[in-house]
């Protein structure tokens, strides 16, 4: 911060972003807004998230949830409902998108379809019942 007007402007340091997963969509909408960006402030945040991003393709085997899988269970919500492990670029609760370390994240990870798994949550512990798992939701959600 600038004490006196005749003081040159502060230099910012911004540290690196540490490497981050990220899904294929994922980096195409971070390439896309950093296309479309305008502001210089956030153009060099989009490239340093570009370039700390690594892309997390599907496990090989596909019938366990990880990281980019959209997972459908009852138990969560009042209806089956879907959500898809992201990570922090990714987040948007609205549409079904959780962070990968979020505590339902964390709890679906590693399960398998008919597995129940116990979602501990501040409100109060929660059985949800794995019913889909999917690899390819976010391709076609963009």
């Amino acid at each position: 911060m600038k004490e006196r007007e005749d003081e040159p402007e502060p230099v910012i340091v911004r540290e690196r972003s540490q490497p981050h997963p990220i899904t294929p969509g994922g980096l195409k909408r971070l390439q896309a807004q950093l296309a479309e960006a305008q502001d210089e402030r956030l153009k060099s945040e989009l490239e340093g998230r570009i370039a700390s991003a690594i892309v997390a393709e599907p496990p090989k085997n596909r019938g366990i949830v990880a990281f980019g899988a959209t997972v459908t269970v009852k138990g969560a919500t009042r209806s089956e409902q879907a959500f898809t492990l992201v990570g922090n670029d990714e987040v948007d609760i609205v549409n079904g998108k959780i962070n990968v370390t979020s505590p339902l994240g964390e709890t679906l990870v590693g399960a398998r379809v008919g597995d129940s798994v116990v979602w501990h949550r501040p409100a109060g512990d929660k059985n949800v019942t794995v019913l889909a798992i999917a690899y390819d939701a976010l391709k076609k959600r963009g």
